[in-house]
């Protein structure tokens, strides 16, 4: 067989030409990153006859109403400038990810394993700290169970799986290759099923022993389960970093949600971050949505076209066991045994061992080619956000450090202080304080987060070196996954802008009167600072009769002040902050 470097790139179909008449099924598909596929493929391959998307049916919505609500989003509107009708291709597959068998009908079964011919599993729970339990059961047993689907389907020409970029975060070089985690599987799997809740959480800690989250640990349980059981699939795993807004496509800037980097960005331009406790000379991975779209559908149509079996070793899938074997554990007394016996590593054949380093890998990073140190984003955010400001709370100001008791002392004078003397003002105008609690969020949220702006890692990215040459000069533009062109500060400004505009809903024309908010805010800002120094001088002279005489001339010109400065409305709107910080409140 050919090999896909020796094969002449002007003998391969061209990516469009190749998803002519082909149908697609999309997990995930209400995600962000979902919704940037399904543009992607209706606007760039027309000839795409049908789309499935496996959505879970909700209390209040359907599957169906849930779809309907999908196509009205504003990241369709180019689409639906171009092809008016774009959502008959869209087919709308009620399932349930933490369900056998995804809880699908037969029927909804039988009408994809007749038709599709392009699978995409990219549902995941992003919550970094969920619980271990619900975390294994999406991000790895929904792996399983999607494996299981596609063996059925007939005509299955490519399977895409979504993992991460950090799912082997353990380690500090990551190859395209997929690494054990150190646990016996089967052991693990078997545990999951009898322990309660309260006794997976008390050993959690020495299942993640030196990973950051139950997300990345999981993760990683998936992607063994397709060295394990994806045998003779026709797959890929697509690994991107940290996923932001778009870098190009359908529009500049576009976000639908607040988790990972675009919560950090709107926390520092609303003001509430204000420290952060980082390494200034690391890199913090960003990768935009359409790149990573784009990769995901040039590993797809290179699955098809090569003509190889991504899986050359020809061995038996092994599935992980359904029920307690003899050697599972049967009661909380044999913790310590399952602390003990599930890191032992699986003795694996020379097969499996060369499986692990042959399926596709795609290490989705910008940090490879494109690096950019924290302190350098510190500075292109400052000045994006300047630009195009948000309506503050309190004037942006950031300082990184590189010192935890820095950082301490400095989150403690810059961001508890103001926000307790802010709500103190509110209070006395009559409205509900809200700054202190705001910043208690944001502080889960540096706290999940940490682990990445601290630690360094470097990325192979052969792969996707490899799949570029394959493609096209037509393609390698049309389906760009080169994080090398991406011009940071350009890219930032469309950030800040989408983050106004696609996420708080804000005016986008408003930027002069969000400018002077934040002069204002700004010099309420200077006088809380000289509010807290006249409140330490008092304390330090309390005998002094000047200091007095200050400390009462300044408090009275503190609440005349507060009397004529008027907060703006935005005050009143506290609901976008749960969503802000929906994926990390629980931890």
């Amino acid at each position: 067989m050919t090999s896909p470097q020796q094969q002449n790139v002007t003998s391969l179909p061209g990516i469009s030409e190749y998803f002519n008449g082909k149908s697609v099924a999309i997990t995930g598909a209400t995600g962000f990153i979902g919704h940037c596929l399904i543009e992607k493929l209706l606007r760039s391959c027309p000839g795409v006859v049908k789309i499935y998307l496996l959505i879970r049916q909700k209390k209040d919505d359907s599957a169906e109403e849930r779809l309907n609500k999908l196509t009205q989003l504003q990241v369709f509107d180019t689409l639906r400038a171009l092809q008016p009708n774009f959502a008959d291709k869209l087919v709308a597959v009620p399932c349930d990810l933490e369900k056998e068998g995804f809880n699908l009908t037969d029927e909804w079964e039988t009408k994809i394993t007749n038709e599709v011919n392009i699978f995409f599993h990219s549902a995941a729970t992003l919550r970094f700290n969920e619980h271990i339990r619900l975390s294994y059961q999406i991000n790895t047993l929904a792996v399983r169970t999607m494996l299981g689907l596609c063996r059925k389907i007939k005509n299955l020409e490519s399977l895409v799986h979504i993992s991460t970029a950090y799912s082997f975060c353990d380690r500090k070089d990551i190859g395209d290759e997929v690494y054990k985690t150190g646990w016996n599987f089967d052991k693990l799997h078997s545990a999951m099923q009898w322990m309660n809740d309260d006794m997976l959480t008390k050993l959690t800690p020495d299942i993640l022993r030196t990973r950051p989250n139950t997300y990345t640990l999981t993760k990683a349980f998936g992607e063994e389960l397709v060295v394990k059981e994806g045998q003779g699939l026709p797959l890929c795993i697509v690994r991107p970093s940290i996923v932001g807004a778009t870098h190009a496509e359908p529009v500049a800037g576009w976000c639908s949600n607040f988790n990972g980097a675009t919560g950090l960005f709107i926390a520092y331009g609303k003001g509430l971050l204000r420290s952060f406790y980082v390494k200034a000379d690391n890199c913090m991975d960003i990768i935009p949505a359409d790149l990573v779209v784009n990769g995901m559908v040039a590993a797809a149509w290179r699955n098809a076209v090569c003509g190889e079996s991504p899986n050359s070793p020809s061995i038996a899938a092994t599935p992980l066991i359904d029920r307690r074997s003899d050697s599972a554990f049967s009661s909380a007394s044999d913790l310590a045994e399952l602390q003990t016996l599930g890191r032992v590593r699986e003795e694996e054949s020379p097969e499996m061992e060369l499986r692990r380093r042959t399926i596709p890998i795609y290490n989705l990073v910008a940090s490879s080619t494109n690096p950019i140190p924290l302190n350098r984003w510190n500075n292109i955010m400052s000045t994006s956000y300047d630009n195009y400001p948000l309506d503050a709370f309190m004037s942006p100001d950031l300082n990184i450090v590189s010192s935890k008791l820095v950082y301490r002392i400095m989150f403690f004078f810059k961001q508890y202080i103001p926000a307790y003397i802010f709500d103190a003002g509110l209070i006395l105008m009559g409205r509900k304080p809200m700054l202190l609690r705001w910043t208690q969020r944001v502080t889960g949220t540096i706290g999940v987060l940490q682990y990445f702006v601290t630690n360094q890692w470097n990325w192979d990215n052969s792969s996707l070196v490899q799949l570029q040459r394959l493609m096209s000069e037509n393609d390698r533009k049309m389906f760009n996954f080169d994080a090398s062109v991406i011009d940071w500060e350009q890219y930032m400004d469309s950030y800040a802008k989408g983050t106004k505009k696609y996420l708080l809903k804000e005016d986008p024309m408003n930027y002069p009167a969000a400018r002077r908010r934040i002069q204002r805010l700004r010099i309420l800002g200077y006088c809380s600072q000289c509010l807290v120094f006249m409140a330490v001088w008092r304390l330090l002279v309390p005998r002094s009769a000047i200091a007095k005489n200050l400390w009462h001339l300044f408090m009275s010109l503190w609440f005349k002040f507060l009397r004529f400065f008027q907060i703006s409305s935005t005050l009143h709107r506290s609901s976008f902050f749960s969503r802000i910080f929906s994926s990390v409140s629980s931890s």
